[in-house]
């Protein structure tokens, strides 16, 4: 409770500078694939169900949020991972898809920490990735994001692994100003 309170504290003098915020939260599933990163290990890629959530704030071409993922039913040595991360992504101008849909691609980065089941032993790591994607606009302060995400864990050469996800996400922006 107190790193949301610190993360909410941290992001309040930003929205007193933004003349097009809006705080918003989104819900996200997909697949995610994960293999370590020593090559004295041998693995393959082994994929399961990933699902997760976050909030924070959306400007016009930025924004910055706290969110949580969880990946279970991993094949293999990895099991499952549950991160905990800061993300902050640049956003383009909208552009349009088809007739008079809008979308708008987005990249930006991520930090946090992981905790994964590793050969049935809980193992928390540092986590740092990167993440690409498109947020398609709807009515009514709903996107829909469908991206990619990417990520590697730091912390000892035999429980390091990276992972990739495809996803898709339903934001809704609750309070503008």
């Amino acid at each position: 409770m107190k790193f949301l309170t610190l993360f909410l504290l941290f992001i309040l003098p930003l929205s007193l500078f933004a003349d097009d915020a809006a705080w918003f939260a989104g819900i996200d599933g997909g697949v995610t694939g994960a293999k370590f990163t020593s090559s004295d290990i041998d693995s393959d890629y082994e994929f399961g169900p990933e699902y997760g959530g976050k909030i924070g704030l959306q400007e016009k071409n930025a924004r910055i949020y706290l969110g949580y993922t969880a990946a279970d039913n991993i094949d293999g040595n990895i099991t499952s991972t549950n991160n905990i991360y800061l993300a902050l992504d640049g956003i383009s101008n909208e552009f349009n898809v088809i007739a008079k849909s809008t979308a708008k691609f987005f990249f930006g980065i991520r930090l946090g920490s992981n905790t994964a089941e590793i050969n049935d032993k809980s193992i928390t790591a540092f986590m740092g990735g990167l993440q690409t994607g498109f947020i398609f606009l709807l009515p009514v302060d709903l996107e829909i994001e469908l991206a990619y995400r990417h990520y590697l864990t730091l912390r000892d050469k035999e429980t390091n692994f990276n992972a990739g996800s495809i996803y898709g996400a339903l934001n809704y922006k609750f309070y503008s100003f």
